[in-house]
């Protein structure tokens, strides 16, 4: 039984780690337009690098989670923290334009193993009255590692271009180090399954087809829609700001990270208000509106402050649509718990792929095609709640 110092110590080291790899994530999206003049590539190339990490996450997710109940937590976090440094390392002397798709690949397999490795251990290490707490804070760690990232990323370019990718490291082989000598295996038998996880024989494929057919598909097609439209905005914003404004790596960095911290601060404070006050529909909705006009208004907008007041919008809308949609999709697969967080994940995943991969080919095409299709995806998601409103309701009343 691990004692309660050593549980406070297990704590932080995790949160640490997944702090690292989640900043590692958004450490490349302020300075893609230094990579696409570097490397003389354009939209395409650069929403397919971005959604690399995406492609990896939706085949390697899943089955994450299984590897950490087989062969135990830490050496599946140790693993995700050798792929994390080596991800870095490859960014660093990224000379040659496919070893930032190396690169984005082995982030994206140290972030899929990092993260359920991490709840994992906690869960393991809490009792169930300590566990919402515990995974509370590693929450705060993701969340804050998302927001701190471009903006690391951005301001560190300015002693040169590899430089935050040096630094990030770095900072992954000591985050290595330390899990490696001090973490403590916290599974008691390696090697036995979930029952769930031997009995699932569904490939994801048959998964996804599944849940189509589910009566909860409606908020699943939210999730994929502002999925799809949030990355979109990841991949193409650095892109289109500097094209039509001629922003700094620091400029979009700063940009991203004050929106990000904005959306946090306002999701923990107002979200449950609004959800008390107005009921699950009405919030999705005016969120899902909300995003649209963002979205709209950033095709007008000329100064920068005009610029970050939309993006702030924009991260806003998402923080507070996330969460109610995570709790409609509770209320409605009741009996499926674990299938339905799955397919929340899957969803996700594939508007990580789909949204970079659309914008980098549209903004070739036109740098404002982007940002109309986030603003259908958008106008779609308000359909569906519009059209799908008394079911929604029924939830919220229940």
């Amino acid at each position: 039984m691990i004692s309660k110092p050593s549980k406070i110590n297990t704590l932080f080291l995790l949160m640490v780690c997944v702090f690292i790899a989640t900043a590692a994530f958004g450490l490349i999206i302020p300075i893609l337009p230094a990579f696409m003049d570097k490397f003389n590539t354009n939209g395409q190339m650069m929403g397919l690098l971005v959604a690399t990490y995406g492609i990896i996450q939706l085949f390697l997710s899943p089955i994450a989670g299984r590897f950490a109940d087989r062969y135990g937590r830490k050496r599946i976090i140790v693993m995700g923290l050798i792929c994390l440094t080596l991800s870095q390392l490859f960014f660093a002397f990224s000379f040659h334009f496919w070893l930032l798709f190396l690169g984005r690949f082995l982030t994206g397999i140290a972030v899929s193993l990092l993260i359920p490795g991490a709840m994992a251990c906690i869960i393991d290490i809490t009792a169930e009255e300590e566990r919402a707490k515990g995974l509370s804070f590693l929450n705060a760690s993701i969340s804050f590692g998302f927001v701190i990232g471009p903006g690391i990323g951005g301001f560190l370019t300015a002693y040169g271009l590899y430089v935050p990718f040096y630094f990030a490291a770095a900072v992954s082989f000591v985050s290595f180090l330390l899990s490696f000598f001090l973490l403590p295996e916290t599974l008691e038998k390696k090697g036995q399954m979930p029952k769930e996880a031997t009995t699932s024989t569904q490939s994801m494929i048959q998964q996804l087809l599944r849940s189509i057919r589910a009566p909860y598909v409606v908020p699943l097609l939210l999730v994929f829609l502002y999925s799809v439209s949030l990355y979109i905005f990841e991949a193409i914003f650095g892109l289109f700001v500097d094209k039509q404004f001629g922003f700094t790596a620091k400029d979009i960095a700063m940009v991203i990270s004050i929106a990000a911290f904005v959306s946090v601060i306002v999701q923990l404070t107002f979200t449950n208000k609004f959800v008390s006050l107005f009921g699950e529909s009405k919030v999705m909705n005016g969120t899902l509106v909300a995003g649209g006009l963002s979205f709209l208004l950033l095709l007008f907008t000329t100064r920068f402050f005009s610029i970050l007041l939309m993006t702030c919008l924009l991260y806003t809308a998402t923080s507070i649509l996330r969460p109610v949609i995570n709790t409609v999709l509770s209320k409605l697969a009741v009996n499926e718990q674990g299938f339905i967080a799955g397919m929340n994940n899957a969803y996700v995943s594939l508007g990580s792929v789909v949204g970079p991969i659309l914008g980098g080919i549209l903004f070739d095409i036109n740098t404002y095609f982007p940002y109309i299709v986030g603003v259908l995806a958008f106008l779609a998601g308000s359909v569906l709640v519009t059209w799908k409103h008394k079911s929604l309701l029924s939830t919220s009343i229940s």
